[in-house]
């Protein structure tokens, strides 16, 4: 019998210490895949119910049949038929809809200089349902808000026409439908919008001139960025808990952060709060983030519109416009606020201030740490530096292994196989571990994490300076590792440290790794993969709390065999996957009225030439520069000479009053000169820009345009037949030329040849330029 003097008592509470740490490792290795693989798969939205799916959605499926037929720009015929159309259907429900003209002008700084205008002509549609409260007309109102416009090439079905079908739909079943439990006290407003494709202009004229914007209390704004995927909260301004809780409350499974908002704020042609965060009022942003097909975004029909998007975009306006209608709101604005979800736990929002505290709390954790890992080595700092510049030269090691694959890492983000992407990823995830535990073997276990923790705590700081509201993504797992770091340093037995260990670690897989799955499938396909390959790091950042328990031969067993699976696995250079064609395109061609040469031409930008294309540009091979007809800086296009319609009128430009110049002198006075300008087509959309000369100052009627010394340029919709006063203020010794372009939606098609493939309705461009020249 073993006694504690025996020789076989260490070798075998050696062996029962290493066989309760492999125990404890498998079992944390276990919980913590459970949880991650939950952390990545979000659930499901929840199913409209059923009165969703039945006569509401028929009828919204027909309200988008009618305002999806045609692309619907500002200020154009079909955007004046979707108009009558709304008003009609509200007036049927029983609604007094009023349409608010306003002219609004906006103002743009490119990047590199130069000053844009925009000067609109906007019919905004808004209707009221009163509220039940007594006091209704002393309470905030809640606004509804989506647009009803379109670009010029794409019918606007998900983006544009199923919004406002919901709120049609929403209007009805307030206003008609039965008794409500949670019926809306507060007055609710509905805002369709006009001009949102060319600036926001019909938000930015309801929040500068329309008397109602001064009594919204929330603004709930609806939009799209595909023709599928579930409804999530896009975007949020000046809301606090109160909004963002409500959210939660009234539709359970919202998904979206404050992280993947600001996130989408940096791609392209996204949706936007806009003009409408300007009132001063909480604004919430709702959107669908189906990704389009095959990565690209592709034109919005009908056909693509999923039917079970438009009964849930119904459903969820619907539970939040009861829920909203019925709360107390207050006008105001809150400072910035987190929100994500937690898997399995939901929805989680909280002031950013608390980011700051977890980061403040964090860092002194790291400095108490790195203090007591000082005193206990009095000998030499050397490992803590060492610890700090080594975990440095693994992620700049990763840097360059990844710059070296950035071809495949873009061609996954565009295939957005998963397959493929979790191969790279865990043989990623394998090789940085594996690297930690090498590191650990020449310089400790607590040099190696302090180091991982205090660029993470770096990494922290930069996003609590850039966005304090997404520094959640950190914070909240630096704050638990530090912790559970701080709570190992007394000794205390195997399977209660592991336990330590794990709370510590758990928190970073379940905040990080649904963040990881949104950023790589919403914003990757756009070009922004970095950002998931960055989070991905910080993620792996955190494996070096398992450097702190005796776990080395289980992680990297573990490790070699996911690495070696991953390396058997086949698929691993899937290329992008191929876009899928929408099933009608837009015509891109182009007939161009040219003053300046008095002639007319056919153009196409640079794409290959059909059978029918070929009959309108026969003698070319390929597209090329026209210097004579656009200059040396024009880009290549297919050009050929058409038959002039004279129906197509040039744009009616005179030129008032050009003055005298002077002599050359280094101090040139400014001259002012003035023209005028009519349009007999009545184009919706008149281009206007200067060359030769940065303009000091610019009016038009009266209204001051610019006012300091940029290149100029100026788009106009909706002005009709007006009649244009137009006074430049330039250099007196510089000529210069004010270039003027009528651009009409659709082409004289008795000029087109015959056998034309079929095309979206109402697109095509017809251009009408003149040249004012000022010596």
């Amino acid at each position: 019998m073993l006694t504690a003097g025996s020789p076989m008592a260490p070798a075998r509470a050696f062996a029962g210490t290493r066989l309760a740490a492999l125990a404890a490792g498998l079992l944390g290795a276990a919980v913590l895949a459970v949880l991650a693989w939950a952390a990545s798969h979000p659930a499901a939205p929840p199913a409209p119910p059923a009165q969703a799916a039945g006569p509401a959605l028929e009828r919204m499926m027909r309200h988008v049949s009618v305002l999806a037929a045609q692309p619907r720009p500002i200020a154009t015929a079909a955007n004046a038929r979707a108009r009558a159309y709304i008003v009609e259907q509200l007036r049927a429900i029983g609604l007094q809809p009023q349409v608010a003209t306003a002219t609004v002008q906006k103002t743009s700084i490119r990047f590199w200089g130069g000053t844009d205008v925009t000067l609109g002509v906007v019919h905004n549609i808004v209707v009221r349902l009163p509220g039940s409260a007594p006091d209704r007309m002393r309470r905030p109102v809640l606004l509804l808000a989506a647009h009803y416009d379109s670009g010029n090439a794409t019918l606007g079905a998900a983006r544009g026409a199923a919004q406002v079908a919901a709120m049609i739909e929403t209007a009805r079943a307030l206003h008609l439908g039965p008794a409500h439990p949670n019926a809306h006290l507060n007055d609710i407003v509905m805002l369709f919008l006009d001009g949102e494709e060319v600036g926001a202009l019909g938000a930015k004229g309801f929040a500068e001139q329309h008397p109602v914007a001064g009594e919204v209390g929330l603004t709930l704004k609806f939009d799209a960025t595909g023709s599928a995927g579930p409804l999530r909260l896009y975007g949020a301004s000046n809301a606090g808990s109160g909004a963002l809780g409500g959210v939660a409350q009234a539709a359970p499974g919202m998904g979206g952060s404050s992280l993947m908002a600001r996130f989408y704020s940096l791609l392209p042609d996204t949706p936007r709060i806009g003009p409408l965060a300007a009132i001063d009022a909480p604004a919430l942003l709702f959107a669908n983030t189906g990704r389009p097909f095959g990565g690209q975004r592709t034109l919005d029909s009908v056909e693509r519109l999923d039917p079970a998007l438009l009964a849930h975009l119904g459903d969820t306006m619907l539970r939040l416009s009861r829920h909203f209608g019925a709360q107390t709101l207050a006008r105001g604005s809150y400072g910035p606020h987190a929100w994500f979800t937690l898997p399995p736990f939901g929805s989680v929002q909280h002031s950013a201030v608390l980011c700051w505290g977890l980061a403040a709390l964090a860092v002194l954790m790291l400095a108490r740490g790195y203090r007591r890992a000082a005193l206990d080595s009095a000998a030499t700092v050397a490992p803590l530096v060492q610890g700090f510049f080594g975990v440095a030269l693994l992620l700049l090691a990763a840097r360059m292994l990844l710059w070296e694959r950035r071809y495949e890492l873009a061609a996954l983000a565009q295939g957005q196989q998963t397959g493929p992407a979790v191969v790279f990823l865990v043989s990623g995830a394998c090789l940085f571990v594996g690297a930690l535990y090498l590191l650990r073997r020449l310089i400790g276990a607590v040099p190696v994490f302090l180091g991982s923790m205090a660029w993470l705590a770096l990494a922290l700081l930069l996003l609590l300076l850039w966005a304090p509201e997404t520094a959640w993504l950190l914070a909240w797992p630096l704050a638990a590792a530090l912790a559970a770091f701080t709570a190992l340093e007394a000794p205390r037995p195997l399977p209660l440290r592991a336990a330590i260990l794990a709370a510590g670690l758990l928190p970073a897989p379940l905040v990080i790794l649904p963040v990881l799955r949104e950023v790589w499938v919403e914003v990757g396909p756009q070009g922004l993969y970095v950002l998931a390959v960055l989070i991905a790091a910080a993620l792996l950042c955190f494996a070096s709390l398992l450097l702190l328990l005796p776990l080395g031969r289980v992680v990297c067993a573990g490790a070699a065999a996911a690495f070696a699976a991953c390396l058997a696995l086949p698929g691993q250079a899937s290329g992008p996957a191929p876009a899928e064609r929408p099933g009608i395109e837009p015509n891109r061609l182009v007939y161009f009225k040219d003053m300046n040469s008095w002639r007319a031409y056919w153009l196409l930008p640079p794409e290959p030439l059909d059978a029918w294309s070929k009959q309108l540009f026969p003698n070319l091979d390929k597209p090329l520069i026209h210097v004579d007809v656009f200059g040396w800086r024009s880009p290549r296009q297919w050009l050929a000479v058409a038959p002039r319609e004279d129906r197509i009128a040039f744009p009616d430009a005179t030129m008032l009053r050009n003055p005298r110049l002077a002599p050359p002198s280094p101090n040139p006075p400014l001259r002012r000169v003035e023209f005028t300008l009519r349009s007999k087509n009545r184009a919706p959309h008149v281009e206007m820009w200067v060359a030769g000369t940065k303009p000091r100052r610019s009016t038009l009627n009266g209204r001051v345009l610019t006012s300091s010394e940029s290149p100029w340029s100026l788009s106009l919709y909706g002005m009709e037949d007006q009649l244009l006063r137009f006074t430049l203020d330039a250099p007196n010794d510089d000529p210069l030329a004010v270039m003027i372009e009528e651009r009409i939606p659709g082409l004289p098609e008795h000029l087109l040849p015959p056998g034309a493939p079929p095309r979206m309705p109402g697109t095509g461009m017809t251009v009408s330029r003149d040249v004012l020249r000022f010596y």
